[in-house]
């Protein structure tokens, strides 16, 4: 079961060295939604609740946007807040005839797992949605073709969708510690 979150009346857009009331509330959902989704590590990812958005939350906000299929900014505006409080009900409905960069990202992730085999070029046509299907089937769901809340739920989930992601958690962190090395950053902690 996908958990709604408060709705929260004030979502300002944040980003790397926001520090305020709202990047602290805004750690505590996301820690909920990594606890929620994370699948790919062996113990799901979390931030200190600070308020301060630093490199950590930074890493944490792009691991999850990259398996919830959002674009993979960091920041955390509109979009993220949306998941973040709504969940997979704030993805978008996809079905033959769409066409986006999140069919692209649904296109790739059902190959890594060996459901798709066309071309991935972001037009959700019969191909895909038959991959989609034999997903849904897999998954024991109505096989429709159709990526609604449940399926979304069950792509984010997807093995080999969220250790694709969790490896590039994981370069981030690498890249963190190379700058740290080079003292560029004090403070070094990618899982806390």
């Amino acid at each position: 079961m996908v958990r709604v979150i408060p709705y929260l009346l004030h979502r300002p857009t944040l980003e790397l060295g926001a520090s305020r009331e709202e990047v602290k509330q805004m750690q505590n959902i996301l820690n909920q939604r990594l606890r929620e989704f994370d699948t790919a590590s062996s113990f799901p990812q979390n931030v200190a609740e600070t308020g301060y958005f630093n490199q950590n939350t930074l890493i944490a906000v792009k691991y999850l946007q990259c398996l919830t299929f959002l674009p993979i900014d960091g920041i955390v505006g509109p979009k993220t807040w949306a998941f973040l409080c709504d969940g997979p009900a704030s993805l978008p409905r996809l079905h033959v005839g769409t066409a986006s960069s999140v069919v692209k990202a649904v296109q790739e992730a059902l190959r890594y797992a060996g459901y798709y085999f066309g071309a991935v070029d972001g037009i959700f046509q019969q191909k895909t949605a038959a991959a989609v299907k034999d997903f849904q089937v897999s998954c024991q769901m109505t096989a429709d073709g159709v990526i609604n809340p449940q399926t979304w739920k069950a792509l984010i989930k997807l093995d080999a969708h969220a250790k694709y992601c969790y490896v590039n958690m994981i370069d981030s962190c690498y890249e963190k510690h190379e700058q740290a090395w080079l003292g560029k950053f004090s403070d070094v902690n990618c899982h806390n």
